[in-house]
């Protein structure tokens, strides 16, 4: 829920300001456009006189975002509040003075601290418990109050098997289909939703153990000043992980069959060539049961997310979801307060294991050697003309090079010292963390 509501912030915004006035709408789509309103007006002046439009500047609607998934897992809870922003900032604003509370039918509550970023901890380990109900509430740091609807456990399923499987897709691409199995453990268990985080293996194609170290440079000293030499490696760079969670809301509704139990639900589809399986590759699935409530709610939200025009389809109050604001009708909040039950499983494959037949996917750059000469002219002084690319010791500054060998073959239009690569081909910590992670397993 957390990932897919916070890559609607845009969307969510656009919802309240799909009725203003048809100003606020020009505004609107100059934003989301990229577009300036020079351009958008052009051709107005074709099919009519000039006359002059007020744009009025709408001011951003102010609401609250609650993110809320308790889970029978023993653990300290998360719950994450933010506040909507407009098109001017990709940051997402945190609501860090909030007070948060859970509270039961049997009087118990449970009391969040704001840690960061948004982030409230319970400040105790508890799992949501089968027949009991669960309410949250919220005061924000404005004085408004949020009360959920009481929530229960809507029932509990099992993960049989998590698994992949070397199949072409409906267009045809061969690749690896993940496929999840389970059954409902309890009544009530009928509808699903699934996250994934993936994890892969990087190998740097054009590591090498030395690399280029400069120091003393002044590039507007004339001639320029420099010390550059090729050292051991001081950290690891050629095997790196990268760690992806999914931003797809996965929905699977059993109501309609016989056997209400999941078989071959596939979680994911990868191509042959995708550089993500090139070596070793995981992916962990949790599986959430979900009320009928929480189900319409979370579809909802992923048809918005897909739909190709926000301003056609989408009305307020399309993401309504079972959290209002009690003492001030004008405090709008969106997010819904989910209690669920959660299940998850990791699995493991190498592409020799899927793909022995077939070579191993490219990588995500073009690897070529090549060089340039080692300086440059004084940056301060003067610059003449130069056919030449970026010098080595430039390219270094910058962080774009990574050390192949002497230039003993003259490699590049206008051969350097050193023969070089695009870092990403050297060192794979520009892609990827060089620290495995604790469940990785070879």
């Amino acid at each position: 829920m957390a990932r897919m509501i916070s890559g609607l912030n845009h969307l969510r915004l656009s919802i309240l300001r799909k009725n203003s006035t048809k100003a606020g709408l020009w505004h609107i789509c100059n934003r989301l456009h990229g577009v300036t309103l020079l351009l958008a007006l052009v051709p107005l002046l074709f099919l009519s006189c000039v006359e002059t439009v007020e744009l009025e500047e709408q001011r951003t609607p102010d609401l609250l975002v609650i993110e809320a998934s308790l889970t029978d897992e023993l653990k300290n809870q998360k719950i994450r509040l933010t506040r909507s922003f407009g098109f001017e900032t990709d940051s997402v604003p945190p609501e860090t003075q909030a007070q948060v509370v859970v509270e039961t039918d049997q009087g118990e509550v449970f009391t969040f601290q704001h840690s960061e970023n948004g982030h409230y901890i319970s400040d105790r380990v508890f799992a949501v418990e089968p027949g009991r109900s669960y309410e949250l509430v919220i005061e924000a740091a404005d004085g408004a109050e949020y009360r959920s609807t009481q929530e229960r456990l809507p029932g509990t399923a099992r993960i049989d098997d998590l698994y992949a499987e070397r199949e072409r897709n409906q267009n045809g691409t061969d690749g690896v289909f993940i496929y999840l199995d389970g059954a409902a453990e309890s009544e009530g268990a009928l509808y699903y939703r699934y996250e994934y985080e993936e994890t892969y293996k990087i190998i740097a194609p054009d590591w090498t153990p030395r690399d280029f170290l400069l120091t003393d440079y002044d590039p507007c000293a004339n001639p320029i000043e420099y010390n550059l030499e090729i050292v051991p490696r001081t950290e690891e760079q050629q095997t790196c992980y990268k760690t992806v969670p999914s931003t797809r809301v996965l929905q699977n509704d059993v109501t309609t069959l016989a056997d209400p139990e999941i078989r071959r639900y596939p979680i994911r589809f990868l191509g042959a060539t995708d550089f993500m399986i090139s070596h070793r590759y995981s992916i962990l699935v949790r599986q959430f049961v979900q009320s009928p409530e929480a189900f319409s709610y979370f579809q909802s939200l992923n048809d918005f997310s897909a739909s190709e025009s926000v301003f056609n389809s989408v009305q307020p109050g399309f993401l309504s979801g079972n959290i209002e604001a009690v003492n001030r009708n004008e405090a709008p909040v969106i997010g819904f307060f989910e209690v669920t039950s959660v299940r998850e499983e990791r699995l493991f494959f190498n592409f020799e294991d899927l793909f022995p037949d077939l070579e191993k996917p490219p990588f995500v750059t073009n690897c070529v050697p090549t060089s340039s000469p080692e300086a440059h002219p004084s940056f301060c002084a003067p610059l003449p003309p130069n056919p030449c690319p970026q010098s080595i010791v430039e390219l270094v500054d910058l962080g774009q090079i990574a050390y192949i060998s002497p230039n003993d073959e003259g490699l590049g239009a206008c051969p350097g010292t050193y023969a070089y690569v695009k870092r990403e081909c050297g060192d794979c910590t520009v892609l990827g963390s060089n620290e495995v992670p604790e469940f990785w397993i070879e």
